[in-house]
């Protein structure tokens, strides 16, 4: 386990946005993990776990509360002959590709996806990105506690919140298909290199009646400014940030852009992205 102090979190999240970390500790397995909990929670803290940044908004203030980044054998992965069992701070993408690499299929729709695992697992990325039936079990870490396996089944394909309250995902394995011959893996589409540099999205999640970029169009707010960000893509429902972009910029303009779907259209959008405060607590759109 690594611990680093007063760590800028600009460099940690997609969007480039967020101020300075009290206390980052990289957990290369398990057991730091137990050890980073257990003394957080005996000083009545909580605390962030941090994979890719891929959808978490870091506030403007930073966090007080610690941050937990899993690397080493908790950012590995390992294909079998009917699945693939990965670490929670494992690229997601990459796992994708890994699985193609091994002539696994069940994944095909999350490559080129810049989540981790436990991001995955966690959060609007399971909503957004599907693929919860794909998932075999889930390993979690509690404070004080033993390793919990969640697994799954028809009634629940994806774990409740409940499951996930005050637990740290380590680990979890896909179950896939073997159709006999591996694909070919094409050479572009990992890092997102065509992308713009802060981008980040799905901003919001579809709804039943229409998608959250057609709404976001049927009302004008397509291409919609504010400070350093702004509503742009080819599909509409993604933020893009410059240098100047902070957290409070991108609360704002999310905030104004739910409100001006509501009022035009009476369709309520929700966020597919999650804003913290200091305390690593949700702040609700």
């Amino acid at each position: 386990m690594e611990i680093h102090e007063r760590v800028d979190l600009r460099a940690w999240t997609t969007l480039g946005v967020g101020g300075v970390a009290a206390l980052v500790a990289r957990c290369h397995s398990e057991n730091g993990v137990r050890e980073v909990i257990d003394l957080a929670a005996s000083h009545g803290l909580g605390w962030v776990v941090l994979g890719g940044g891929s959808r978490l908004v870091a506030p403007d203030r930073g966090f007080r509360v610690p941050v937990v980044s899993l690397t080493g054998e908790l950012a590995r992965w390992e294909p079998g002959v009917d699945g693939l069992v990965a670490g929670a701070g494992a690229n997601l993408a990459q796992v994708c590709r890994a699985a193609r690499r091994a002539g696994l299929s069940g994944v095909e729709d999350l490559d080129g996806r810049q989540h981790s695992i436990g991001g995955f697992v966690n959060g609007a990325a399971h909503r957004v990105l599907g693929a919860g039936n794909a998932l075999d079990w889930v390993e979690l870490q509690g404070p004080g506690a033993s390793i919990l396996r969640w697994t799954s089944s028809l009634s629940s394909p994806i774990p409740e919140p409940s499951v996930l309250h005050r637990r740290v995902v380590v680990r979890a394995r896909f179950s896939l298909k073997n159709p006999g011959t591996a694909e070919a893996v094409p050479t572009t589409g990992l890092s997102g290199l065509s992308r713009p540099l802060r981008s980040i999205g799905p901003v919001f999640l579809d709804t039943h009646d229409a998608t959250a970029a057609d709404l976001l169009d049927e009302v004008g707010f397509a291409g919609t400014a504010l400070g350093g960000v702004r509503f742009g893509g080819s599909r509409g429902n993604r933020l893009l940030a410059g240098r100047s972009a902070t957290a409070s910029d991108v609360l704002e303009l999310c905030r104004r852009a739910r409100d001006s779907v509501a009022s035009e259209t009476g369709i309520e959008l929700s966020p597919a992205l999650v804003f913290l405060d200091e305390d690593g607590l949700a702040v609700p759109l």
